[in-house]
Order: structure tokens, then sequence, then C-alpha cells
């Protein structure tokens, strides 16, 4: 077995159950912050990922494969991480643990993931209009084929495409939601395994670009690559937007990182250090104890 302890003080790694209550200390200061600030801060966040989408989406016009492109896209969440933004998809699994670890109420999850979102979402059609007006000078200018925002109309095309299996193509956009945040909730996990700054980021940046040039399905993504799609002429409606993508998507964001990352991950580290130390056989999810 792995000593932890050891490892921390030659690698400047950070043990799992200490990440656990890094990320428990996270929640408790988030669930500080008033509706105003989640709101702010929610919403800067989705332009930053917007950004790096669209740099992705630039790539792909000129004809680079997604699954090379996507790895650029990192750039953006780098970004709004060290700005200390707000994204829901972290909060999916940050804000779980605090709850287990009783540094945060079950309300105050609720309520931080609400504010997030909706922050997240006005930034998203915020930046949509932004982008659209601004590339075609408010609907005067047509846009070429094998544009930025031809590209991401195809896109949003393609995200509302489960409609086509009915209720089968639902759950699949579950389960590509699943797929998605358990990757990019590790970006917020992953950021406490090192207290290295070059760590952090290359750490970061390896779940969040495999998830996008996998092409799983990101809630806070879609909520501003739909709107920008929609006025880039896409056929897409907003009820095939929210019934086909982003109400099922958003199911499996928060299953993927609050199952499998804020609790799975969280329980088995936890129950590891308390046998470890003897401290107690019960297997609970109580906060670790800092080494």
């Amino acid at each position: 077995m792995a000593d932890y302890a050891n490892a921390s003080i030659v690698v400047e790694t950070v043990a799992p159950p200490d990440m656990g209550a890094a990320l428990a200390d996270d929640a408790a200061k988030k669930a500080t912050y008033g509706a105003i600030h989640l709101l702010i801060r929610g919403f800067l966040c989705t332009p930053f990922l917007a950004y790096g989408a669209c740099v992705v989406f630039a790539m792909v016009a000129t004809g680079i494969p997604l699954a090379v492109a996507g790895l650029v896209f990192p750039a953006g969440y780098v970004t709004l991480s060290f700005l200390g933004l707000e994204m829901a998809t972290g909060s999916f699994a940050t804000m779980p643990i605090g709850m287990y670890a009783g540094t945060v109420t079950p309300a105050q999850v609720i309520r931080n993931w609400f504010w997030t979102m909706v922050g997240n979402l006005l930034g998203g059609i915020f930046f949509a209009w932004l982008l659209w007006f601004s590339t075609t000078r408010g609907g005067t200018v047509p846009i070429p084929p094998n544009s930025l925002l031809t590209v991401i109309a195809h896109t949003a095309e393609h995200k509302a495409s489960y409609i086509q299996q009915g209720a089968i193509g639902w759950c699949a956009a579950i389960g590509m939601g699943v797929l998605c945040n358990w990757l990019v909730s590790l970006g917020s996990v992953m950021s406490k395994a090192t207290r290295s700054t070059v760590g952090r980021i290359i750490l970061m940046w390896v779940p969040i670009g495999m998830f996008f040039a996998l092409g799983f399905e990101h809630t806070v993504v879609n909520m501003w690559l739909f709107p920008t799609g929609i006025l880039a002429g896409a056929h897409v409606s907003i009820y095939d937007w929210w019934v086909w993508n982003q109400i099922p998507v958003t199911i499996g964001n928060i299953l993927g990182a609050m199952v499998l990352n804020g609790t799975l991950w969280y329980y088995t580290h936890t129950l590891q250090e308390k046998n470890g130390s003897s401290s107690s056989s019960s297997g609970s999810l109580a906060r670790p104890a800092r080494a």
C-alpha cells in the first residue's frame, strides 16, 4: 500500500483523504457565498468555457479532427478555475463531499447548485448573443459555410438528435452526461492532488481534455452552445434544446459527479483513513482526519 504521507513530502502530492478534506473546506466556503455572488461568478464562468470551445470549433472548421482539437479546450477551464469562478458541474461533486463531511447542509447544496446554474445559464446566453451579434454584425452579414458559427450550429443539431430515438435517446443523453462529468468533476478533485501551480494545471487539463475530445455532454457548455447554434440558424427549437438535451444531460452530470466522485471516491478514502487510524469501524461518510 502506498505511503501517502511520505509521498506528499517527496513529490509534493496530496493524499486522497486530504484531498477530500480540502474539498469539504471548499464546499464550506462556497456555502457562505450570497446569491448575488454565486450569480456573478456563475455568469463569468461560462464565457471562459465558451472561449475554449470556440477555439476548438474554429480548428474543426479548418479540418482538424475533434479528438485533436478538443485537447485545447481545457485552457478555458483552467482560466475560470484560477479566477475562482463557479461552475455547476464541479459543485455537483464538491458540495456533496461537504455534506457528507458535515461542513454544509443539504439545503446549502441545493442553494449553491441553483444559483450557480442560473448564473451559468445567463452567462452562456449573453456570450452566445455577443458572439452572434459581433460576427454577423447584428445578423446583416450572412454566415459563410465552414465558419465557426456554422460548426456550432451543426453541433447543436447533433446534440439535439437524441429525439430520434425517443425514450432510449433521452436515457442515452443521461448516459453521455454521466460519462462527461465523471471526468469533468475530476478537475475540481484532482486540483487538490498537488500544491504546485503547474501540477494543478496538468492534473486539471487531462480529464477535461479527454471529455471534450470524446464528445460527451456537458450541461454548462450546452448553456452557450445551443443559444449560439439557434441564433446561427440551427434547426433546433428551445423545446428540443431543453427536453432532449439540457434536462437529461444535467441529470447525468449530477449523477456522474455526485455518485461516482462525490460519494464513492470520497467514501472509499474516508473508510480507508478511518480503518488505518482505527478510529472507527462504521465506514460512515464522516470527514477524514487531516494528516
